[in-house]
């Protein structure tokens, strides 16, 4: 109804609407349902951007392991075990493929976060990272076929599901953890100088360690959305 009006600024759809020779009140009523729309498609917008980044988190690393994989299926030559090493990349590629597409309707939708699904499905790590939507059982089946493909002389063994992301992704991950954990410990730090307390101890000395633990990630190890999903041994 309000298409055209949408791209006018707020002057400029004052004087078209005072040029129809509206009633004043009517005029007003316009103008705010047109702000209300605008604001509402801007929200929107700002929305989806976020679920888009949040689905890229996720996706991103899943292609690009597939990509690796795909790699690693044809390295070798003809010394390779290439029977075990085939049978183990492409199951691992079917796997990650398969995820692709589940994930390709509401990556597209952006109705929802990766994590707001994968917490309706009880995934581990609130899905954060693709392997979290692996069911165990079958991280083990390709793990195992991987065991069997016999080593090269100096060759690797590959290992599946790694928590990695992208080199560009894990260093924006990680500045906005530290900065958010800094700022939170900062706020704790406060509170515990008023009025101190074990727990806030004990806290505080656990977010220092997390500090520690993020600074020595390394550059393409997924990091986590909050430092009380890393795992902080004692000391």
């Amino acid at each position: 109804m309000y298409e055209t009006y949408l791209k006018l600024s707020a002057n400029e759809l004052h004087n078209r609407l005072t040029e129809r020779k509206l009633h004043p009140a009517e005029i007003e009523r316009i103008k705010a349902e047109v702000a209300d729309l605008k604001e509402s498609l801007r929200v929107s917008r700002i929305t989806k951007t976020q679920r888009k980044a949040e689905w890229d988190k996720v996706l991103q690393p899943l292609r690009y392991e597939i990509n690796n994989a795909r790699v690693g299926m044809r390295y070798g030559g003809e010394k390779s075990p290439q029977d075990e090493r085939k049978l183990a990349f492409s199951e691992y590629i079917r796997i990650m493929e398969k995820l692709v597409a589940m994930l390709d309707a509401p990556y597209k939708a952006l109705d929802h976060t990766p994590i707001q699904i994968a917490r309706d499905k009880g995934l581990p790590n609130d899905g954060e990272h693709w392997t979290d939507w692996i069911p165990a059982r079958v991280k083990d089946k390709v793990s195992l076929l991987f065991d069997a493909v016999p080593v090269v002389p100096r060759g690797k063994r590959k290992t599946p599901f790694q928590r990695t992301m992208l080199p560009h992704q894990h260093e924006t991950a990680k500045v906005r953890l530290l900065t958010k954990t800094r700022k939170e410990m900062e706020s704790l730090e406060r509170k515990a100088g008023i009025q101190p307390t074990d727990a806030r101890t004990a806290k505080l000395a656990q977010m220092r360690r997390a500090i520690k633990i993020i600074d020595t990630l390394d550059k393409n190890e997924a990091v986590p959305a909050t430092w009380t999903k890393l795992s902080m041994g004692e000391g």
